[in-house]
């Protein structure tokens, strides 16, 4: 039997459908993969690394590794390892922290299969990176793009993805930082949106976002705006909404910072402050229609703050204005009839009967 394995490797070898590989190390990872190759029927091999462009696998029935060209395959699909399952899992739940460890740990044990198409080392790497840009963790995305297995081999929307990270990686809360973002982020969106995904396009109008807030004086973003940097709060919120739109109703924590950064936006724009110290019940049609448009935009984001992504609690101006919101047709009518019983501006109020 020993000798039929060596004669069979030395023909298939000489044949060109397989090379021989290095010796196996003790220990090392393995992982199944479903293969057809031109010499092979379809089935499984047991995979123990890759060289270039070759995958090297183990021969059934014996220690010895071969390796060929995944070119050479009209089936090559690597499955899914169950510690990268579980860590996708968590990632796809939404527990960020929790996933953003194990699927680090992934990419470092599968590194050695970087190079082979659908790898859990670069599936897994994806998957942290997106986790660090929704935690906006700046600072933590070089450390995973500089060791980033496969990224030369990257295509599409994960290729974009990538670079759209590499620049975020810029983010930091210092104006002139981000006014040196703003040409690559543009150039991004201009060459390259149509070809993204939403949540990479939804990133980029963060930083956008973040870009024209700066522009305003963080006094004015305390206070009130003055008009000269109206368009580009205006433009600030625009960006942030659009990043929110971006990821189809998730609330990642980029999502919730875009959406609260809003909020003090248009509650400082410019005749807004005012209002917004009185705020309190829902007015009357005829007093919420005669109130800034800013103002209004404030409360409604309020309120769907509170009630439709469960924000309340998450910053004081959220609670502030979110029930001053004029939209159920129980607070219409019941703060247009108030209105009604108002006495008319220079009239006397009604005498009430005695009790």
């Amino acid at each position: 039997m020993k000798t039929r394995n060596i004669i069979g490797f030395a023909i298939a070898a000489l044949a060109g459908a397989i090379q021989p590989a290095t010796a196996q190390q003790p220990g090392a990872v393995h992982l199944t993969a479903v293969v057809q190759a031109p010499s092979q029927k379809l089935g499984t091999v047991e995979l123990v690394g890759a060289d270039g462009d070759n995958y090297q696998y183990k021969q059934k029935g014996t220690d010895t590794i071969l390796a060929q060209p995944v070119s050479a395959c009209k089936v090559f699909y690597i499955m899914t390892p169950a510690d990268l399952a579980s860590a996708l899992t968590d990632y796809r739940s939404g527990e960020l922290a929790d996933a953003r460890k194990a699927l680090a740990a992934c990419r470092t044990k599968y590194i050695a299969f970087g190079n082979l198409p659908g790898n859990p080392a670069t599936a897994a790497a994806m998957a942290e990176l997106n986790c660090i840009v929704r935690q906006m963790d700046w600072g933590a995305i070089n450390g995973v793009t500089s060791a980033f297995p496969g990224a030369t081999k990257l295509t599409g929307a994960d290729k974009l993805r990538y670079q759209a990270a590499k620049v975020m990686a810029g983010m930091k809360d210092d104006a002139s930082a981000l006014t040196a973002l703003k040409a690559e982020v543009e150039d991004l969106i201009k060459t390259k949106a149509k070809s993204m995904d939403s949540e990479t396009y939804a990133w980029l109008r963060y930083a956008l976002g973040r870009v024209y807030a700066s522009k305003v004086p963080a006094a004015e973003l305390q206070g009130e705006i003055t008009p000269e940097h109206r368009a580009d709060a205006s433009k600030a919120v625009d960006n942030y909404c659009q990043s929110v739109v971006g990821v189809h109703g998730n609330l990642w924590p980029m999502q919730e910072d875009a959406l609260i950064r809003s909020l003090h936006i248009l509650a400082a724009m410019p005749g807004v402050p005012e209002h917004v110290a009185k705020a309190g019940k829902v007015l009357s049609g005829s007093a919420w229609n005669g109130l800034p448009a800013d103002y209004r935009d404030a409360v409604a984001m309020a309120h769907m703050m509170k009630n439709v992504y469960d924000m309340a609690g998450k910053d004081p101006l959220i609670d502030k204005l979110a029930d001053a919101f004029y939209n159920t047709a129980k607070d219409r009518a019941a703060a247009d009839a108030d209105q009604a019983e108002q006495p008319a501006e220079g009239q006397p109020a009604e005498e009430q009967p005695a009790k």
